[in-house]
This record gives C-alpha cells, structure tokens and sequence, in this order.
C-alpha cells in the first residue's frame, strides 16, 4: 500500500483511489518456481527459444533519511548513469508527512538537497521529470489548514524554487512530463476522492503562464483522475489514470486531447510510450498499446501491484512495485523486465523490514534506478535500487 493509500485509510484521504491494490485477483509471474506470464496473441512479440545471455539483477544504493520518523521516495528520473533525481516526503507521520524531500544522485548514492516546503500542515512531492540538466521539475501537494493544494517545484540548475500557480486551482499533482522550458505538462486531480467527487486535473505551462486544460470527451463525465503523463515530443504526449474506476488513457497530438479505449479492467498507475505505436501501462495487470490498442500483456505475482515503469529500448522495459509478502501483512519490492518476449521477475537482494517500489526511470545507455521505502521498527525509510540490465532479445 503506498503513501497516499495509507493517508486515505487514516484521514479520509486521498489517494485510495490512486492506487486500487486490494481486491483484484492476481495470478503468476515470477521465477522460483512461479511461471513468469507472456503476453497472449496478438501481443508484443513472442518468446524466445534462446535462453538469456545473462541475468538481470539489482542492487540497492545508499540514501538519506532526514526525519527520524518518517522518510519516504516517489519518483525518480535519471538525467545520466551518474545524475538522477528522486522526489518524496520527511516527516514524523508517513501518513502526513510535513516536509518535502528531494535527493541528488551521483553515481554512487542520493544525498539530500534543500527544497521548499511552503505549507504549515504538509508537504508531499509525488512525481519529478527533466528537461535537461537544468530544467527539472516535482510536483505534489501541499495543505495549511485549507485543504489541498498543488505543488509545483522547479530545478535551474543551482537551486529548487517554488513555481506559483493559479489560485484558483486545488488538488494534488501526481505526474508531470518536462518537454522543454517552455512545454511543461502536469496532470492530478482536484475535488474530495473520499465523496466520489474527484475530476482529472490538466495544467499546462507555456514558459510564463499556466493553463487549466479542459480534457472535454477525452475524459468524460464522471469521477476520473490521472495519475501519470510522459512524453515523447511536444505533439505526442500520453497519460493514464482512471474513469469511473476503469483504466484511462488520454493522449495530445499537438492540438486536442483523446481517449485511447481498452476493454481491459483493473488499475493503470504508469504509462511509458516508447514509440508512436507503442506504450506500456502498469499497475494491474500490465497493458500493452500495439499501435491500434490496449490489449492485456501479462498478469501479477499474487496481490502484487506496480506503481512505475521506465525503458532502455522496445525489449529492455523495467516496472517496480510491491506484492504481499508470505507473512500476508508486510510487502515486498517486485521489480519485473520485458525482455522483448516475456515479462520476468528480476531478483535482488533481501531487504529488511517490509518494502515497496514506487518509481523508476530508465535510459539508453543501460541505467535503471528505481526507489520507494522500507518499514522498520525505528520508522519508514527511504530504498533506493539500481538495475543491471542485459542486452534485449527482440
């Protein structure tokens, strides 16, 4: 269960619609005596007679835990194999947390770096993505006392500001995609989830001003919300979320938002376009866009849910997320590759305490970090993990 589910059970909150885990039946996929899934025909590819030339594995790497109660990561982008940025929140509640938390990678560990927290009752960054070098951004919430309200901050380079929005905007941003200085998209919700009252939240910044965008038909009528928005050029951007508690895709061609339709039924917390006619969603189960549409590519291990995605190519894609552990109450990090013919568990090391992955961002040149947080008995700490990955087979 990840953070805002966990605010949602205690405050009425927010996010148990974020992320549906519990209820859905999931069967299958992992190594040590589980079968992985293959996605059914039609689907991406089809598996290999050739055994894999090597293992994928993961490792985890060092992080910073400012708060001795609560520390946890959301996101993550890597800029290169030795600059990366994860975003999440410190505090003494991991319900409610009150600070901001933004880490630096360097190749070898995350450090934590200074970023605004301008609310007095919380602070919470939930998704970050690059432009380049200096231009990154993290977007999340933030609350006084006067309930919810978006929070966007951007990177220039030598420091993390507060980027002001409309004042006549409320919410939580869940998801932002940085095309260039002057092409930023952020995607949540505004209204109540806790009265069924939520509608997907499209803002749009041009450089200098922000704009409210209307979804119209591409969204509907409804409860709806969006949990997470990529891009692979200005006029092709994707993003993905629920309506009516069925999974959304919506996408912009430049000029229009539409709706991308599936018949499959579950939860799409992440989507990950790697060309125009394709794109992985994750959550449960795994979707897969084969250029006309969403078709069901593989299932779960038991009450497993994925919560990230990101590709090195076509047939090097990584997705992290949790699955119930064997004690049925604590959870463990499940990270899964698509190795251009099958979905397969990649093992790593143990971690102590009960752990979950909730990001993760991968590049060409083979660089996949992935992080989230771990429950031990002195509080929640921050987990961070990266990949070794191995050539596609595809």
């Amino acid at each position: 269960m990840d953070p805002l589910q966990r605010r949602a059970l205690t405050n009425g909150g927010i996010a148990a619609l974020l992320t549906m885990l519990v209820g859905f039946g999931i069967v299958a996929a992992v190594s040590g005596g589980e079968r992985a899934a293959t996605p059914p025909s039609p689907g991406p590819g089809s598996p290999s007679p050739t055994p894999p030339t090597c293992a994928p594995s993961w490792e985890t790497v060092p992080t910073q835990d400012p708060s001795e109660g609560s520390n946890a990561l959301h996101d993550v982008v890597a800029l290169s194999a030795t600059e990366g940025w994860a975003v999440g929140a410190t505090g003494l509640d991991p319900v409610s947390p009150t600070t901001a938390l933004v880490q630096r990678w360097d190749g070898v560990a995350w450090t934590a770096v200074e970023a605004p927290s301008p609310g007095s009752e919380h602070n919470e960054l939930l998704a970050v993505d690059d432009a380049g070098p200096n231009e990154v951004w993290a977007v999340g919430r933030t609350a006084s006392g006067f309930g919810d309200r978006p929070l966007a901050l951007r990177f220039d380079g030598t420091e993390w500001t507060q980027v002001d929005l409309p004042s006549d905007v409320t919410g939580v941003l869940t998801g932002v995609a940085a095309i260039s200085p002057s092409d930023v998209w952020v995607v949540g919700f505004a209204g109540d989830p806790a009265a069924l009252l939520e509608r997907a939240l499209l803002l749009h910044w041009d450089g200098v001003l922000w704009e409210n965008v209307e979804p119209g038909r591409a969204v509907g009528g409804g409860r709806s919300l969006l949990r997470d928005v990529e891009a692979l050029a200005a006029t092709d951007v994707w993003a993905t979320g629920y309506r009516q508690n069925r999974p959304l895709f919506i996408r912009f061609d430049g000029e229009a938002w539409n709706r991308s339709e599936t018949e499959v039924r579950g939860v799409s917390n992440a989507i990950e376009p790697v060309s125009p006619t394709e794109a992985w969603a994750v959550g449960s189960p795994i979707q897969w866009f084969d250029g006309l549409e969403w078709v069901h590519a593989a299932e779960l291990p038991r009450a497993g849910e994925l919560h990230g995605v990101g590709a090195v190519a076509p047939d090097d894609v990584w997705a992290v997320g949790l699955r119930l552990a064997a004690d049925e109450v604590s959870t463990r990090s499940l990270v899964l590759r698509w190795d251009g013919g099958r979905w397969r568990v990649v093992d790593g090391p143990g971690v102590p305490g009960s752990d979950a992955l909730m990001g993760v961002d991968a590049l060409q040149d083979g660089t996949v970090l992935a992080v989230g947080y771990r429950d031990v008995a002195v509080g929640r700490r921050t987990l961070a993990i990266r990949g070794t990955t191995c050539p596609g087979i595809g």
